[in-house]
């Protein structure tokens, strides 16, 4: 595929992407707490649409474009303290926020110069977390790729068919009308 044209159709789906978010009012950080708090149907819907397209996304893409080189994915990264570390700032830095990068960019869509301000500052908080945090965390990791495929010793169609399919129900049943 040419890249140009790969580029067209990611700048269409970034604009159509943006659109569906703000009208959704959608902010990952936010609908997570939804969730746990046990008011976060909608929420919840959403993110298995994202779930199942994003699954098969990255299933398909490399039967549609293997030349782009993809990572593979499964790839996990160290465990115990440095997740914690890491969970602390980045609770933090939505806590100071007020969202997720997603709930940042809806804002400055809906015009909101305060998020304008936030999105200027992960430019240097992202150059510190790969020149700076990574360099001396990944001293320390043992990296390593699991997939899921690999571990289960089942063909990676099937895996992603299950998991879509699983998705697919729980999406229905969460639409499902109570009865009463």
């Amino acid at each position: 595929m040419d890249f140009k044209l790969l580029l067209l159709y990611g700048f269409l789906f970034g604009i159509g992407f943006g659109f569906f978010v703000q009208k959704a009012g959608i902010c990952f950080a936010h609908g997570l707490g939804e969730i746990y708090m046990g008011k976060g149907k909608r929420i919840l819907r959403i993110f298995l649409v994202i779930f199942i397209i994003s699954t098969l996304g990255f299933y398909l893409s490399k039967f549609i474009a293997p030349e782009l080189g993809l990572k593979p994915i499964g790839q996990l990264r160290g465990y115990g303290f440095y997740n914690i570390i890491s969970g602390m700032i980045f609770g933090a830095g939505i806590l100071l926020n007020g969202g997720c990068i997603l709930g940042t960019l809806r804002q400055m869509g809906e015009g909101n110069l305060l998020f304008f301000v936030v999105f200027l500052s992960f430019i240097p908080g992202m150059a510190l977390i790969v020149y700076v945090i990574d360099p001396i965390l990944k001293q320390g990791y043992q990296v390593q790729n699991i997939l899921l495929p690999e571990l289960l010793a089942v063909p990676q169609p099937y895996v992603v068919g299950s998991v879509v399919i699983l998705a697919l129900f729980w999406l229905v049943m969460l639409s499902r009308p109570k009865k009463k």
